[in-house]
């Protein structure tokens, strides 16, 4: 079920909103549990159970954890407990992948391929993962005490706003929320906000700009130029980055609603100097579980200056195999990390400090764009193609049909990805500037209503295209 289909919108939603904020306080967590499942269950049958009895393991596990009499039997309960996690995720996600790639190997060797029967992909198995690893690391380090009772580990686990796409959240960040229902009417109006520019990000500029990238990839390559190989991956970078932060907006938004804080996952990334920036202000919440919960085991950056070159790369091909089970992953993470090893080794002093913020950000910008190449791509091989024909300069005279030009992207996606490129680079220091010094001169009734203007102004639209476009799925739904 998802976020921007009718039936979440105008049964599911509204229903549960009516029926949370009518029960007495003692009822609200059972039924949020109780909904989160049905919402789970709606989309992913086999990926409820999982989740349900996987979490009993867990919730048992934490315990153990807590409870082991010594530092090496705590140890031992904590490594357990990991190695379960990742083999589910191994098991569901990545099966297919190694099997498919080992009976590839023995045709190409004469031999017959294995029988195998393709495994069932639960959604949102890839947070999930993570969100369990982060409790059980959590009480090992005695950064977070168990779940007192298993109702409360399972709704930290399930709950249907960051339940299939994040973001991740600590157990240890929502401990105290998770013991009562704690919301105001400014929570329920702010995350209704919220939501609506969420929605809206998804409907108004995601989905309009994502078909533009689904014609350009969508076309024999034989009948790309520069010119629409280079749409196609400007088109992709802003689909990929507003599909995203549109979910984690509508996250957030309900969570608050409800009363609960989930952590920030987006902070316009590509208005960024460089690569290390670009990833502070991405995925936020996947970034800081890999530095905390890989990066700093595996040493950091104490072990030496080519350990943590090293470590740096572990974490990004890790990163990219995480996305998905696939080579082009593989190859987009390993494209990060080298840039990013390139800025530890000479980039950031040599260069980007040499360099104006207004030659940085657009040369940040394309070099981000080129690595996206391999991620939008369905091969290695078909990304190389395209990244060749974007860079091919002898092609550069070579005119575009204006038919298929026209075809490719028409009048209301031009305005779209005019709005796109101002919603994603609009300097920090004017949005600063505008909350600081403009928005505390304006009264707080007439701030009020501009909200609940421009927030059903952005509702409206927002339905007015789903119901002429169709329901489109979150890009992070296969991850």
């Amino acid at each position: 079920m998802g976020f921007t289909t009718v039936i979440y919108l105008f049964y599911f939603l509204p229903l549960f909103l009516i029926i949370f904020f009518s029960l007495p306080r003692r009822l609200k967590f059972p039924f949020l549990l109780a909904a989160s499942f049905i919402f789970y269950i709606w989309g992913s049958p086999v990926g409820a159970i999982v989740l349900f009895l996987s979490s009993i393991l867990d919730y048992w596990f934490g315990r153990a954890i807590d409870r082991a009499p010594s530092a090496r039997g705590r140890k031992a309960w904590m490594a357990a407990s990991v190695a379960f996690n990742i083999a589910i995720l191994l098991y569901f996600k990545y099966a297919n992948f190694f099997v498919g790639e080992f009976n590839r190997l023995l045709t190409s060797l004469g031999f017959s391929a294995i029988g195998w029967t393709n495994v069932f992909f639960p959604v949102g198995i890839s947070f999930l993962t993570f969100q369990k690893i982060t409790y059980l690391v959590d009480i090992y380090y005695k950064k977070a005490a168990p779940a007192p009772r298993f109702w409360r580990y399972l709704l930290y686990i399930a709950m249907f706003p960051k339940l299939t796409n994040g973001p991740i959240a600590k157990y240890r960040d929502m401990a105290d929320q998770l013991h009562e229902p704690r919301y105001t009417l400014d929570d329920i109006f702010e995350g209704s906000v919220r939501f609506c520019i969420g929605m809206a990000k998804k409907l108004l500029l995601a989905d309009p700009i994502g078909n533009v990238a689904n014609r350009v990839y969508g076309l024999d390559q034989t009948h790309l130029t520069p010119g629409y190989a280079w749409l196609g991956a400007v088109a992709f970078s802003f689909q990929v980055y507003l599909d995203f932060a549109a979910y984690t907006d509508m996250a957030i938004g309900v969570g608050r609603m409800m009363g609960f804080t989930l952590p920030e996952n987006f902070r316009r990334p590509y208005f960024c100097q460089n690569f290390t920036e670009h990833w502070r202000r991405w995925h936020i919440s996947l970034v800081q579980w890999y530095r905390e919960y890989l990066y700093f085991p595996l040493g950091g950056n104490k072990k030496g200056r080519w350990r943590t070159y090293l470590n740096l790369w572990i974490v990004f091909l890790v990163t990219g195999f995480w996305h998905g089970a696939n080579w082009t992953y593989l190859a987009w993470g390993a494209y990060n990390g080298f840039f990013i090893f390139l800025e530890r080794l000479f980039w950031n002093e040599k260069i980007t400090k040499r360099l104006p913020i207004w030659v940085n950000v657009p040369l940040s910008y394309f070099l981000i764009l080129a690595g996206q190449v391999f991620f939008r791509s369905e091969s290695v091989s078909a990304a190389v193609r395209h990244l060749h024909l974007m860079f091919n300069f002898t092609l550069i005279g070579k005119m575009e049909s204006p038919t298929l030009w026209a075809n490719l992207i028409g009048n209301r996606e031009l305005f779209v990805l005019f709005i796109c490129v101002a919603v994603s680079f609009f300097p920090d220091q004017l949005i600063d500037c505008i909350r600081n010094r403009v928005a505390p001169r304006i009264r707080p009734s007439l701030f009020i209503g501009i909200k609940i203007a421009v927030a059903s102004v952005l509702f409206c639209l927002s339905i007015l295209a789903l119901v002429n476009s169709g329901f489109s799925p979150f890009i992070y739904f296969r991850f």
